[in-house]
């Protein structure tokens, strides 16, 4: 039976949010969708409210996961930050962001802050 791809990458959202609990990121949020946008986790690391998009793949078959976070990917992700921002009452110009990626290949987890 072929895996849920939706199931299999919450799971991996999930361990790579435990894993950022363990770096002293606390979650605010998994998953913030506005129609037009979307961040797999909404972090903050001190006083740095974090957006990290997190990609999985099984093998290199199709390349290094932290390599699919292309700029169109960057894009939609920068717009959901500014539409949290916005929903939680934040001025945008004076809220400390960072964009962070996690890259989960097979078992082996990176991750790479301030990616973009």
């Amino acid at each position: 039976m072929p895996e849920n791809k939706r199931a299999v990458g919450g799971e991996k959202e999930r361990q790579a949010g435990r894993y950022l609990e363990e770096q002293g990121y606390v979650i605010l949020e998994y998953n913030y969708r506005t129609r037009m946008a979307e961040a797999d986790l909404v972090c903050r690391d001190g006083d740095t409210y974090v957006f990290v998009e997190v990609k999985y793949r099984k093998s290199r078959a199709y390349g290094h996961p932290l390599e699919a976070v292309n700029r169109a990917k960057q894009n939609r992700i920068h717009m959901a930050a500014l539409y949290y921002l916005e929903d939680h009452g934040l001025i945008p110009s004076l809220t400390p962001v960072r964009f962070d990626v996690i890259g989960i290949l097979g078992g082996e987890m990176t991750l790479i802050k301030d990616a973009f």
